[in-house]
């Protein structure tokens, strides 16, 4: 809470007595009725000849040292041309506009003060009226850092377009971006323009019915309404418009700032067309995206990872994260995964999930998830996994710590998501593995006394080192 700060003056003028005896009842008056948070009393030649401050707090910036220094002297060297246009214009009119000064201070920030110079008939002195911008300053300095993190994002955003713009483009496959309402061309890539032997230019906004022969029309419309209104993959052999050599069209509906689109892809040769309806991924084009991506099955078995997610976990090659589960890196918890897979069953897609990932070095780092289901049946549902390091702003769903020092209260956001029999199972192994390592560290490493304190067989004991992973326990402690 704000400090109340006393509408009474810290200090008032206690050299200048006689000084203000020589002014009239009416300056008297005028004074009296002048509201300032500095006051400064200037001579002639614009030394100070007093001070005056309501607010106790500018005492630390050596306001009472002031007197006796010419005004110009106690401002920063910038703002000495001010205080020279101040005296200037108080000469020709008796008052001056306002102008902003700033007061240097040793060891801490400049002390910004909004001055009005007056003069007062009858009086041989000038007065400075400052209104103290301290707060106004630092709205101003919030103000131009926003502005600059809001630059960097814009210019980040830039960055990324740029770079899928390249990739989309670069990539070997024909790809067209189809409107799932009307089936009008929203973007076609250069590989695309190169097949169909047209301009992109060109084939933009086109409908996309109008790029084949006329007896393929009706299937690709059959094939793209059943893919959009589905939400599966489909297939279809076409012919491009004027060129005899047959193609596949593999058709993935997508969602796109609220709305359903389609992403058309066109293969040439029968073994990359059965590949592609087969739903394996390019691995170059898996590999040249920014983010980490990893496909996995709706058990969390990764299938398939590209070249960022190795960088992010520090792990040397593919080989090392197929077929295994994705909770040995993402979470910190296997909950967070069961959460991630729960909604994605729920809801289709998740967005923004927030949660960490631990690498193979022992680094825990924030990370946001993106999720969503990808073809197939039931038993062989594949799940698409987006990670990208969270950014300060980015907290929309974070999953706790079961164990931490967050509570109980962390546990009931995932209730309705996670079945209790989980959260109990899991609550319960991370207390196991805590007692177990606290009786290891207390007893030096030393696994049959382990077992006796926590009272296990040492049989019983090494299985559980082996399920929590503390088999080499000793050895990482030294």
């Amino acid at each position: 809470m704000e400090k109340q700060v006393s509408r009474h003056n810290h200090r008032i003028f206690n050299r200048s007595t006689r000084l203000f005896e020589q002014a009239g009842p009416q300056a008297s008056a005028f004074l009296a009725s002048v509201g300032a948070d500095v006051t400064l009393l200037l001579s002639a030649d614009g030394d100070i000849v007093d001070v005056a401050y309501r607010d106790p707090s500018l005492e630390r910036y050596g306001i009472d040292g002031w007197v006796g220094r010419a005004f110009r002297d106690t401002v920063t060297i910038e703002c000495v041309e001010k205080i020279d246009a101040l005296f200037e214009e108080n000469a020709k009119t008796g008052t001056t506009r306002r102008r902003q000064v700033n007061h240097p201070v040793s060891g801490q920030a400049d002390l910004p003060v909004d001055y009005t110079l007056l003069s007062v008939d009858g009086m041989p002195w000038r007065l400075a009226l400052g209104e103290d911008m301290r707060k106004l300053s630092e709205l101003q300095q919030q103000l131009v850092r926003t502005q600059a993190e809001l630059e960097a994002e814009y210019r980040k955003i830039r960055d990324a377009e740029g770079r899928y713009r390249t990739i989309f483009h670069k990539t070997a496959q024909a790809i067209i971006i189809v409107d799932g309402d009307n089936h009008a061309v929203i973007d076609i890539n250069l590989t695309g323009a190169n097949l169909l032997q047209q301009p992109a230019a060109r084939i933009i906004e086109k409908p996309v019915l109008q790029l084949v022969e006329r007896e393929d029309r009706a299937k690709l419309a059959d094939a793209l309404s059943a893919a959009r209104h589905g939400g599966t993959r489909k297939s279809v052999a076409l012919h491009a418009a004027g060129h005899p050599d047959p193609l596949l069209g593999v058709i993935e509906p997508y969602r796109e700032s609220g709305r359903g689109n389609l992403m058309l892809t066109l293969v040439a040769d029968a073994a990359s067309a059965a590949q592609s309806a087969n739903g394996h991924a390019d691995p170059a084009l898996l590999d040249s995206f920014p983010e980490a991506l990893v496909v996995i099955d709706r058990k969390g078995m990764i299938s398939i990872a590209n070249d960022p997610f190795l960088d992010l976990i520090h792990v040397l090659n593919k080989s090392m994260v197929v077929e295994r589960n994705l909770n040995t890196w993402l979470g910190a918890s296997s909950v967070d995964l069961q959460v991630l897979l729960s909604r994605v069953r729920e809801e289709g897609q998740v967005r923004q999930f927030s949660t960490v990932i631990r690498d193979e070095l022992g680094t825990t780092r924030t990370v946001a998830v993106s999720a969503a289901r990808m073809s197939g049946d039931a038993d062989n549902q594949r799940i698409g996994v987006f990670i990208t390091e969270a950014t300060r702003r980015d907290s929309q769903f974070a999953v706790p710590t079961p164990g931490a020092e967050s509570g109980s209260s962390d546990f009931a956001e995932l209730v309705g998501r996670v079945p209790l029999k989980d959260l109990i199972r899991e609550a319960v192994d991370v207390i196991e593995k805590m007692c177990i390592e606290a009786a290891l560290r207390q007893t030096d490493n030393n696994r049959a006394s382990a077992a006796d304190m926590l009272g296990l067989s040492r049989q019983s004991l090494y299985i559980k080192l082996r399920r929590h992973g503390l088999e080499d326990f000793g050895n990482a402690s030294n």
